[in-house]
């Protein structure tokens, strides 16, 4: 397995989320002494009550992706060792997020942190999500949001991406939906529209997977030393 990240950015955005969450802090209590200070600006606390929660809340947006622990990048790297050099991990170096180069094929793969259970609703035809306390959702954990269409659009992004790059050659992308919680806890599964994996089954699930028409390595050379140009 080769893994190529973009050691830059994820720095950049660690570094970024930090700085956010310690901002965010300050405007909120800088806010709560105001109101001591001056009782006349009674309405100041509520400016920066919301100011500050919503800078705090985009430096928690960053941090579940760039400093939590595992982060996606680390965790599914972990979850597709073992496969040979014919197999390519990038990260944060394609349109999408997580992008594997496979014998059998090229796959966007998104990845969520979340814990609880999720289960399919047929019904609804979305993931159902439930098992976490509200406390956390508030404080810790952002909502699970509409991931099968986040997988599908990172899918559709690589794909116009590759056709601009390779015109009728570039070969079809495939999206993937990837848990790295080991406590998630999966309900029916069997009839979602792409497939739903935890990080632990994924390195089996490509294993099965057909060989198809894929990115091959003259290809991947371009990619790489554009990037690098």
């Amino acid at each position: 397995m080769k893994v190529l990240s973009n050691e830059t950015l994820i720095k950049r955005n660690a570094l970024f989320s930090k700085a956010l969450s310690a901002f965010g802090l300050i405007v909120l209590l800088s806010g709560l002494a105001a109101s001591f200070i001056r009782p006349e600006w009674y309405a100041l606390p509520f400016y920066t009550l919301i100011t500050g929660f919503t800078i705090s809340n985009v430096g928690m947006f960053l941090a579940n992706r760039y400093v939590r622990e595992p982060r996606p990048d680390r965790a599914l790297t972990a979850a597709t060792k073992g496969l040979d050099d014919r197999n390519h991990l990038y990260h944060y170096r394609f349109p999408a997020h997580h992008t594997l180069v496979t014998p059998s094929g090229v796959y966007t793969i998104t990845a969520k942190f979340q814990g609880g259970s999720v289960e399919w609703d047929e019904k609804r035809k979305r993931l159902r999500h439930s098992g976490v306390s509200i406390f956390r959702r508030f404080f810790g954990q952002e909502s699970l949001g509409r991931p099968l269409i986040e997988a599908g659009a990172e899918a559709q992004r690589l794909a116009k991406y590759l056709a601009k790059q390779f015109g009728d050659n570039a070969p079809p992308v495939f999206p993937l939906l990837v848990f790295t919680n080991p406590k998630v806890d999966f309900g029916s599964m069997k009839t979602t529209p792409i497939p739903v994996l935890k990080a632990k089954r994924l390195n089996p699930y490509l294993r099965k997977q057909p060989q198809r028409n894929t990115l091959s390595e003259t290809q991947l050379e371009a990619l790489e030393h554009g990037w690098n140009s």
